[in-house]
C-alpha cells in the first residue's frame, strides 16, 4: 500500500468534512485501507490548526509591533 499524497490527503479531509462522505466510501474510491483515510483526515485537522495558530502568533506580532512594543533583545537560535 503506498502513502498518500498530500493532494489525496486534501481531498479525503474535504469527502469527508465538507461533502459528508463516509470514511469507508473515500477508502474504497482511493483504494487504502479506511485507518489510512482516518488518519488523513487527522493529519490535515491538525495541520490547519497550526496554520491558524500561526496566523494568530503573526497578528499578535503585529498589534505589538504597532503598539511600538519591540522584543528587548533580538532572539538568536545556535543549533
Amino acid at each position: 500500500m503506498s502513502k498518500m499524497s498530500d493532494r489525496h490527503k486534501l481531498m479525503a479531509y474535504v469527502l469527508y468534512k465538507e461533502f459528508g462522505y463516509r470514511q469507508s466510501a473515500i477508502a474504497q474510491l482511493m483504494q487504502v485501507a479506511q485507518s489510512t483515510i482516518a488518519n488523513a483526515v487527522k493529519e490535515v485537522s491538525f495541520r490547519l490548526t497550526i496554520q491558524n495558530l500561526e496566523r494568530e502568533l503573526q497578528e499578535a506580532r503585529y498589534q505589538l509591533e504597532q503598539q511600538g512594543i519591540l522584543p528587548e533583545s533580538p532572539t538568536l537560535y545556535i543549533e
